[in-house]
């Protein structure tokens, strides 16, 4: 992870909302539960470094990554501050990426770099957001793409594409990347069966439709020979499946 704090950087489909704050759920009646909980919370700090170790091009790249339904923006977060990049995020929900990092990132990061940031003005944060950090506020899919010239340069721009557990918006990343020759990791989450019901894939010589994320996850693989998948360290829906764009 690289030293924060360096200053290395639309709506299109509904107006824009106030910025969502997010405040972190807590267990503390089931110690498993909390446990489990814990465990979650560092998905999206294993999920990048990952991304660091697997992409180190991508991330050196000064084009900006794509967040693709990136929530609350912890993704977002650790990658504009914890390593100066730039990051565009397409999501229908207004997101905060400074508050998320104040509440779930900072106190996690080493204490040296938390008393670095401490000793910085007031602003720097909110500065850095600015000038690391957009949202589209819209969906992702390849009909967004054809209509909104703005959605469209942002791939072609972009040097990678990542969705960690993105929904419904999974394959359309997995289809434009696959368009536009862009790098791009999934990992996949909830199938929506009843919307997808065109989803289907081969299993013990049957066509089946897909109803698991296992199924899922077998139907992204069978779009193309290239694409490859591996197991990331945490609990949950973990499958990566990514392709280097070549």
């Amino acid at each position: 992870m690289d030293e924060p704090g360096k200053t290395s950087e639309e709506d299109l489909k509904h107006e824009s909302k106030p910025a969502l704050n997010y405040k972190e759920r807590r267990r503390i009646n089931n110690p498993d539960r909390k446990r489990h909980g814990a465990r979650n919370q560092a998905r999206s700090k294993l999920f990048v470094k990952w991304l660091l170790q697997m992409f180190p091009n991508e991330i050196a790249d000064d084009r900006p990554i794509l967040d693709i339904a990136g929530g609350k923006g912890e993704v977002a977060a650790r990658l504009c501050v914890c390593h100066s990049k730039k990051v565009i995020m397409v999501d229908p929900r207004p997101s905060d990426p400074l508050a998320c990092f104040l509440s779930s990132v900072l106190n996690k990061i080493p204490l040296k770099w938390q008393q670095r940031l401490q000793q910085k003005e007031p602003e720097f944060l909110e500065k850095l957001f600015d000038k690391q950090f957009s949202q589209m506020v819209a969906y992702f899919d390849e009909a967004m793409l054809q209509q909104h010239p703005e959605l469209h340069h942002a791939v072609e721009a972009s040097s990678l594409i990542v969705g960690l557990h993105a929904d419904g918006a999974t394959e359309a990343i997995v289809n434009v990347a696959l368009k536009y020759k862009k790098t791009f990791v999934v990992v996949p989450c909830c199938v929506f069966p009843n919307i997808f019901p065109q989803r289907m894939v081969h299993q013990n010589g049957e066509l089946i439709p897909v109803r698991t994320v296992e199924a899922f996850c077998q139907y992204l693989l069978d779009k193309d020979v290239r694409f490859q998948c591996t197991q990331l360290p945490f609990e949950g829906r973990n499958t990566v499946i990514y392709w280097k764009g070549v």
